[in-house]
């Protein structure tokens, strides 16, 4: 079985109306993911699915932790995650070549399932902040920041 698997919702059996799913993400989740920033996490993602008779529109919230290269000394560094957006789904004909974004997922007729983990993925990444660092510059690494002294 697929790691990433445990992160599908199957909502064709869903009755209309809102159901909610929660995943828990950790370290194995991120290992699943090639070339991988994030090292380590402590997350929970909440979907909040909302079937529809034509389309599905899922809020996603994602809370947590992520350990991650520091920037200044590269060290790890915890970052803390905050992210909520909410994913319109709309079905698709096998034939149509309609591509999902950041605001819609296409999913063809007849499917029965949709995998939230390349989307969860995606979603920690961008809610990263730019720089990413330790707080106070006395929490890096002391030999790294010579070095960096050194050299400007």
């Amino acid at each position: 079985m697929n790691y990433l698997s445990k992160y599908n919702v199957i909502f064709s059996g869903l009755s209309i109306g809102k159901h909610n799913f929660n995943f828990e993400i950790d370290d194995k989740f991120f290992e699943q993911f090639e070339y991988s920033e994030i090292k380590k996490g402590k997350l929970s993602a909440n979907i909040e699915f909302n079937r529809l008779n034509t389309s599905m529109i899922a809020k996603v919230t994602i809370n947590g932790n992520v350990v991650t290269a520091c920037d200044r000394c590269l060290d790890d560094v915890a970052v803390n995650v905050e992210y909520e957006d909410t994913l319109l789904i709309k079905y698709r004909e096998y034939d149509d070549n309609a591509d999902s974004d950041d605001e819609i997922m296409y999913v063809n007729r007849g499917d029965d399932t949709i995998n939230f983990a390349q989307y969860i993925y995606e979603s920690i990444n961008i809610s990263l902040p730019i720089q990413r660092a330790h707080p106070d510059e006395n929490q890096c690494n002391e030999d790294m920041i010579k070095i960096l002294k050194k050299l400007q």
